[in-house]
């Protein structure tokens, strides 16, 4: 008789399980988005990224604004005015008006701007660089709230399994055919799946402010769902191959070579400064009481008529003179030396890209021989170690915390299924960081 209750406890149980699995595996989550939408949203409303791109705007502005002369002067002069004269044209001993234009020489505008012109692709390979970590960032952080989903999903199929054999066996502690003990241990699982469950709620939470962060949304929006049966991407090109484009396309390698390409730039517009700068300028004087007697003024000078006379002026800076050229020749030495500089920075980061990019790949290459040996080899194992564990309990030759443990061991094999699972991802998106260019165009 006792064996009898029991194979119908087990049976409610073990029919309340694969309730709980179908669910499990088939339930999707409402309004779940794509990863892929949520990078588009990114890209659209991520406000770095909008700061970098009027960074650009910015840039090719100021290319615009230098490559133009300065501006000219212009004055004007009523000199030598009696006090005692409300009439300041007339009484004045003359009156002028002075143009004057400076006008660099030797292509100096062209050289400035095209310095511009190279910050401006700088410029955009940091915005390049920022959108491709962007990316990058996103789809962990959605491949971790998709983990994260799953293991609480699994922490409450453990908490619903363990309250029905709880109500299964209440029979049998009712009458006195188990002990208090084995439904104190139920309950204590319970108590100590609900702390993770907590826990992982906390996580989860946790992630969506990331997310929203990284959206552009408010920060308190709760309207973010990873979709359960997301569309998995395959690697399909060779590590050599992958290193190759890491060199030739990484966003931050090429913003190294811009900044090269800009010094350069600059090492041409500041030897371009040692050419003289040439000032051109014009002068009308009107002199209403006729020219400026002296003592040795001619004598037909006496009657006084008004005077109009002009006057030219050039002029040129001297750059090249010897107390003022080592300005310009220690400043090309600074931009070679940062030159350099920027080189060996750029070997050292590529070392150090190469090597990430290596350890994602066999990250990679991991997850998805660990898929496959979850799925084929050991989530079938402990499944049939688990109905192993239900016949040895119906025979009263283990304990129910044994059976317990046998269907907490398969949920976490299934757990460690979709841990790889996520890994795989991962690792395709620390893949995709390190080449610097999304895998659909690879």
């Amino acid at each position: 008789m006792k064996n009898i209750t029991l194979k119908k406890s087990l049976r409610c149980f073990a029919f309340n399980f694969a309730l709980l699995a179908f669910s499990f595996f088939f339930s999707i989550p409402i309004n779940a988005q794509s990863v892929d939408s949520l990078v588009a949203e990114a890209i659209k409303n991520n406000p770095q990224l909008k700061s970098l791109q009027y960074k650009i705007k910015a840039s090719e502005k100021r290319s615009e604004s230098i490559n133009t002369l300065p501006a000219p002067n212009l004055s004007f002069e009523l000199s030598q005015i009696p006090t005692n004269s409300l009439n300041i044209f007339d009484r004045a001993i003359s009156n002028s008006i002075s143009l004057s234009q400076m006008f660099p020489l030797g292509g100096k505008l062209d050289a400035m701007a095209e310095v511009e012109r190279k910050n401006t692709l700088v410029e955009g390979n940091t915005y390049d660089a920022y959108k491709v970590n962007l990316i990058a960032q996103i789809k962990m952080s959605y491949f971790t709230l998709w983990l994260i989903d799953r293991k609480i999903e699994v922490q409450e199929k453990n908490i619903s399994l363990i309250n029905d054999l709880i109500r299964s066996i209440e029979a049998l502690y009712y009458t006195n055919k188990i002990n208090q003990a084995d439904l104190l241990t139920l309950q204590s699982e319970i108590a100590s799946n609900e702390t993770q469950l907590l826990i992982l709620e906390k996580q989860k939470e946790a992630v969506v402010y990331q997310l929203n962060k990284l959206l552009g949304r408010n920060l308190d929006s709760k309207d973010v769902y990873a979709d359960k049966d997301y569309s998995e991407k395959v690697l399909t090109n060779s590590q050599t191959q992958l290193e190759e484009m890491l060199k030739s396309i990484n966003p931050s390698l090429k913003k190294m070579d811009s900044m090269i390409e800009m010094n350069r730039a600059m090492i041409t517009s500041n030897n371009k400064e040692l050419i003289p700068d040439l000032m051109i300028g014009g002068m009308l004087m009107r002199m209403p009481r006729g020219m400026i007697l002296t003592s040795s003024s001619n004598l037909s000078m006496l009657d006084p008529s008004k005077e109009i006379m002009y006057s030219l002026m050039f002029s040129i800076n001297l750059p090249f003179a010897p107390w003022s050229v080592n300005k310009y020749k220690a400043k090309e030495e600074e931009l070679y030396a940062g030159i350099n500089s920027i080189e060996f920075e750029k070997s050292n980061m590529t070392r150090e890209m190469t090597l990430k990019l290596k350890e994602a790949i066999v990250k990679y290459n991991t997850a998805i021989e660990l898929t496959k040996l979850y799925n084929v080899k050991v989530i079938p194992s402990y499944s049939s170690a688990a109905e192993s564990q239900v016949t040895s309990y119906l025979n009263n030759r283990s304990g129910i915390t044994t059976v317990i443990d046998s269907y907490r061991m398969l949920l976490m094999q299934e757990m460690n299924y979709y841990m790889a699972k996520a890994d795989t991802q991962m690792s395709l998106a620390e893949i995709e960081m390190m080449v610097g260019k999304r895998m659909e165009n690879f």
